[in-house]
């Protein structure tokens, strides 16, 4: 941790708001915009312009040889391309971009250099200079402009023996060469963190692959040959597919035939170039021997997208080359499950891993990544290269890394198709801790900012939304406040039939509940799907590093929090409160507390006990009014994270490092003494008020069990009086007559606990059968 970051503020030193903020930015779009889809690529950002030059090649004739490289400047604006040693023809294929606003009034040439490294003396090759006034502009729906060769010019503006191919022209954010540009930028960030680095600055998409459930159902092994048969072996088959390894249940067996039946459920990527490697071993977990391998293509499995049964198959099992038993296995590719890379409770996908199963599309969501303000200074000298990535299903996108400020602007759109509304985008901050030299090699990671997720069913369709979201992190120091995220953002559909259909299917896929996986098996799958992500993305050209897809996916180990016991606790007490609420008026009416709300609920409850056919239509009738009158009251703004409901501001520092505590611990004996007496207080009131509950259960149990055969015998002529009563009296009287004992005035009330009360409390339990 830097030192820059030490000074952040924290709740207990300063009030902060992290309230939405709606803003008003400049966009394109208006809200009345309902055709369903993306009218320009520029719709929900402000729109940049920029200057772009593309440097391709260069050819010349010096009669030495140097190191070549092209340097471009307007201004305070300076960008350099690689550097090729001894080249006659060095072909670079750079695109730089400077931001047109940025330029001031008085500079208008563009000055492009050619120049070469000579024995550690940079010598002058030519130059070439544009008029800014005299670029063309270029719109997004054009082609690429045709780079073209341009002669040298000396100091002295002679004509140099080489030339120069480039093309250059003024374009927006939507133009093609955008995500590949190197910006440039006044204080000279850019030049400082080197040419071979620039490449960790540039935007990105990625697409992750599809991810299967491969069922390996392991049944039986025939002629083994087992290493020692004096006494009853114990037989396990170790699975291993890539980096993952799995291990069987151990079958007692020494004629050589061990039956399993067992199922091994392992997350595999598309495509399906994987080996499966089974081996058969003799002995315990922690001490064993291979009695032989057999091996099995992934692709070979049969792929299925329902519950029939997979064939059959059979594996010669060798040792050194030579048959050493065979293997009876199924191995088959279930997709239909969807494999979680994310909590079920904020997924941003629910399709089965089968792209013939998709549900159709119900619309698309579109989002303009603005600019931050307010971020911390991450690194030493006041410094913060800030980018963005966000999360929707199967595609990631990354925006470029805007270097050296507090106040970073990325004005990026993107868009993602939506299968189901009722899931979540999720966009993270990060400072970019790659762009200098040895980074990579010392270690160095990419500091998590901050994190935003957005609900899409809490979206009005076709409406666009501006707001800026408060960037928190709650570290094992505290809340620490990483400044604001201004996002436009919409979600569009043009077929409100088939929103409103999806909302009637179920949200995981048919398999799931056909042959439903357990939670144990959902959760080693995402475990094992995480795994698979960080491979692939570690991967790709500009990789994605393992610390910002973990943050992006949430895969930290769930762990014991007294912060989230106290907020699950809150957040129980208010959904009962309304309960609480209704029964304390009841109380009230049944209290005679207001005689007129009594007399007139006794009046309505009477129609209704006369006229019972009324029931129904009038809940029905009283759930619409009320949604009717909350509806002036409904939230204007998506939902946020609510820290007073997370009990941020009521942890203490020593909870919050228990809550962050890795496993194993890194704590002494007396912190983790007085953590766990304090765990052992908490857990204590959470058993008594289990206890409760079941002493309660358990006497319901008792009335009926003979268990006290006095309160039987009671019970079953309570029953009896009852069951008459009921056949002869109509219900409706019976009902009346109970309603005016409910409602009986206060003066004929008793003090004194009911009878129910007195002989429910007189029912025995288990509890006095506990130690």
């Amino acid at each position: 941790m830097y030192p820059a970051m030490q000074a952040m503020g924290t709740m207990e030193n300063e009030k902060v708001d992290f309230d939405l903020k709606e803003i008003s930015p400049s966009i394109g779009a208006n809200s009345m915009a309902g055709n369903g889809g993306i009218t320009t690529l520029t719709d929900l950002v402000e729109v940049n312009h920029f200057l772009f030059v593309r440097i391709v090649r260069a050819r010349y004739s010096l009669g030495v040889n140097v190191d070549a490289y092209v340097e471009v400047t307007v201004g305070g604006f300076k960008g350099t391309t690689l550097c090729f040693m001894s080249n006659s023809g060095p072909e670079w294929n750079q695109v730089f971009a400077i931001d047109t606003a940025q330029i001031q009034v008085e500079e208008t040439t563009l000055e492009i250099f050619l120049k070469g490294n000579n024995f550690r003396h940079v010598q002058n090759l030519g130059h070439i200079s544009f008029d800014i006034s005299d670029i063309p502009t270029r719109f997004a729906s054009d082609s690429d402009i045709a780079p073209q060769w341009y002669g040298l010019e000396d100091q002295r503006g002679l004509r140099c023996r080489g030339e120069l191919m480039l093309s250059t022209w003024l374009g927006t954010q939507a133009d093609g060469a955008f995500p590949e540009a190197w910006h440039l930028q006044l204080d000279g960030a850019a030049s400082s963190i080197g040419v071979y680095n620039f490449a960790n600055t540039l935007s990105r998409i990625y697409l992750m692959p599809g991810i299967w459930c491969l069922r390996v159902s392991l049944i039986q092994a025939h002629d083994l040959l087992l290493v020692d048969r004096t006494e009853m072996s114990q037989l396990f088959i170790r699975a291993t597919l890539g980096n993952l390894a799995f291990s069987s249940k151990l079958v007692k067996n020494n004629n050589g035939n061990p039956e399993w039946n067992e199922d091994m459920l392992i997350a595999v990527a598309e495509p399906f170039d994987q080996i499966l490697v089974l081996s058969v071993e003799q002995g315990t977990f922690g001490s064993h021997r291979s009695l032989g391998v057999c091996v099995f293509p992934v692709k070979n499995a049969d792929m299925r997208v329902d519950d029939s049964p997979p064939s059959t198959t059979t594996l010669d099992v060798n040792r050194h080359g030579g048959f050493a038993g065979r293997l009876d296995l199924r191995v088959s590719l279930d997709g239909g499950y969807h494999v979680f890379e994310e909590d079920m409770w904020c997924c941003s996908d629910m399709n089965p891993a089968a792209r013939n199963l998709w549900m159709p599309r119900v619309g698309v969501f579109e989002m303009g990544i603005l600019n931050a303000t307010g971020v911390p200074a991450m690194k030493p000298v006041n410094r913060t290269d800030a980018y963005c990535v966000a999360k929707y299903g199967t595609k990631w996108v990354r925006t470029r890394t805007v270097l050296n400020s507090l106040c970073p602007r990325w004005n990026e759109q993107y868009s993602w198709d939506v299968y189901d509304p009722c899931t979540f985008i999720t966009i993270c901050v990060f400072d970019n801790g790659q762009l200098h030299q040895g980074g990579v090699a010392a270690g160095a990671m990419d500091t998590r900012i901050g994190k935003v997720r957005i609900c899409l069913s809490e979206l009005e369709t076709n409406r666009i939304y501006c707001y800026s979201y408060p960037l928190v992190e709650l570290q094992p120091s505290g809340l620490k406040t990483m400044g604001e995220i201004q996002l436009a953002f919409r979600f569009c559909s043009s077929d409100m039939i088939s929103l409103w259909k999806v909302y009637t299917s179920p949200m995981l896929p048919i398999q799931h509940f056909t042959n439903p996986l357990s939670q144990t098996q959902l959760y080693s799958l995402r475990k094992q799907a995480i795994i698979l992500i960080l491979s692939k993305m570690n991967k790709t050209e500009l990789p994605l590093r393992r610390e910002v897809v973990e943050y992006m996916l949430d895969s930290r180990e769930t762990v014991w929090s007294i912060r989230r016991g106290r907020a699950d606790f809150e957040r129980i007490y208010t959904f009962l409160s309304g309960l609480i609420a209704l029964y304390a008026k009841f109380d009230e009416i049944c209290m005679w507390i207001n005689p007129i709300s009594t007399l007139i609920f006794c009046m309505v409850l009477f129609i209704m006990v006369f006229h019972p056919q009324l029931w129904l239509p009038a809940f029905f009738s009283y759930v619409i009014l009320h949604v009717l009158q909350q509806h002036q009251k409904r939230p204007r703004a998506p939902s946020h994270v609510d820290l007073q409901l997370s009990h941020v501001h009521t942890t203490s520092i020593d909870e919050l490092e228990e809550e962050f505590d890795p496993f194993p611990s890194r704590f002494g004996d007396n912190i983790i003494r007085h953590r766990y007496d304090r765990l052992r207080v908490v857990a204590g009131k959470c058993v008594a008020s289990i206890g409760n509950l079941a002493t309660t259960g358990e006497r319901f149990q008792s009335l009926l069990s003979w268990q006290d055969p006095v309160a039987t015998i009671l019970v079953m002529m309570l029953c009896l009086i009852t069951g008459i009563l009921t056949l002869v009296v109509p219900f409706q009287s019976i009902f009346f007559v109970w309603i005016l004992y409910l409602l009986r005035h206060p003066i004929l009330r008793s003090h004194s606990p009911s009878l129910f009360e007195n002989w429910f409390r007189r029912m025995p339990s288990k509890l006095d059968s506990m130690i």
